[in-house]
């Protein structure tokens, strides 16, 4: 009798599991040995020669608790963009960070606006917190609606979130500054903008985190920094807010050695300006390149990574990989249709890159755009 009623409580994972978690497709990425990866948006550089040598000296208390401030990095943050350290909230990596910013101003009866096609975490996060997704699209998949979202915030008064990705993943487009502040000023949610691939676009909006308290600024050390596997990220913004995400941030969610080596990193800036340099020359030449191959439609490009459009991309992304070369087929982007990103790798492996799909494209009519 016991035993029957211990089975009977058992639990019941399909009737107890949140049914918007339940549909959730969990994150998966798609590795294939040997291939050279063109489809994660990384920096494909070693760390600066020193760097790491200098990380792995450095002595740490493994059995004790990291600090939960971050303080030594966050120091150095601030430094690195011309604000104070209170001013300054570190992530473990910045998923974490949008999923605090959705805990602390979105969840039930409350919406996130997006502007698809971008980065597919946002609403993964909006998800998990209970947040309602507002989309609008881009104008030709590369624009802002800006009319279309500022009406939307005006009539809809429970968008309290807005993330704008600038340069936008997946297409590279940067937004006009004055649009994503048009925003700030004429809405009463808080605006996000994104700027995970900013060092290889050149242009902030740090400056205005003090002028208006809705507008927080995204930044990653996964792209131009190089530290991917360290998942470290953070957000700029007025110290009222920063002090209002910081009641949800988990304690010491920043390791030591993930603290230590942004710390280190920041040392070595002139040497990751060289790197940068050399990555935006590169996006140049692959820009130039794949505009002679016929049939190809190549969407400019103010980031580490480029959107190409072939009448088959899915049959052009498995060539390339059977070459040897990882890209990211996205599928069909609404606005867009069928595309591919790519991004760069050293100038080697560009080049490699640039004759292998030249030869699938030679070899395979691509088909008219």
């Amino acid at each position: 009798m016991k035993q029957q009623k211990r089975q009977n409580m058992q639990l019941d994972i399909e009737q107890t599991i949140r049914q918007d978690i339940a549909s959730l497709k969990p994150y998966e990425a798609h590795v294939i040995e040997g291939n050279i990866k063109l489809d994660a948006n990384e920096n494909p550089f070693p760390w600066p020669m020193g760097m790491k040598e200098e990380l792995f000296s450095s002595g740490f208390e493994f059995n004790r608790y990291p600090d939960g401030k971050a303080q030594i990095l966050r120091d150095e943050i601030a430094r690195y963009n011309g604000v104070k350290a209170e001013e300054v909230l570190l992530g473990n990596g910045s998923d974490e960070l949008i999923q605090v910013t959705l805990h602390t101003f979105g969840g039930r009866g409350r919406s996130l606006m997006i502007h698809p096609p971008t980065f597919g975490m946002y609403a993964v996060a909006a998800t998990i917190t209970g947040t309602t997704v507002v989309e609008v699209p881009l104008l030709q998949g590369i624009k802002l609606d800006l009319n279309t979202m500022l009406e939307k915030c005006s009539d809809d008064e429970s968008i309290k979130v807005i993330i704008v990705c600038n340069p936008n993943n997946p297409t590279g487009t940067l937004f006009p500054q004055e649009e994503i502040l048009k925003l700030v000023r004429q809405t009463k949610a808080l605006v996000v903008v994104d700027e995970a691939y900013v060092e290889f676009a050149g242009e902030s909006l740090i400056g205005e985190i003090n002028n208006y308290p809705n507008l927080l600024i995204m930044r990653t050390f996964s792209k131009a920094f190089g530290m991917a596997a360290l998942r470290l990220g953070y957000v700029l913004g007025n110290e009222e807010l920063i002090n209002c995400l910081n009641k949800v941030r988990q304690p010491f969610n920043v390791n030591s050695f993930s603290q230590q080596a942004g710390v280190i990193a920041l040392k070595y800036e002139a040497e990751y300006k060289k790197q940068i340099e050399i990555i935006k020359k590169e996006m140049q030449i692959l820009y130039n390149e794949l505009n002679k191959i016929p049939n190809l439609r190549v969407l400019p490009t103010m980031a580490n990574f480029i959107l190409i459009q072939p009448k088959e991309p899915s049959n052009l992304a498995e060539k390339l990989s059977a070459k040897g070369f990882t890209i990211r087929n996205l599928g069909n982007i609404p606005g867009l249709g069928q595309s591919l990103r790519i991004s760069s790798g050293t100038p080697e492996e560009n080049k490699a890159f640039l004759q292998a799909i030249k030869e699938v494209a030679d070899s395979n009519n691509l088909g008219d755009y």
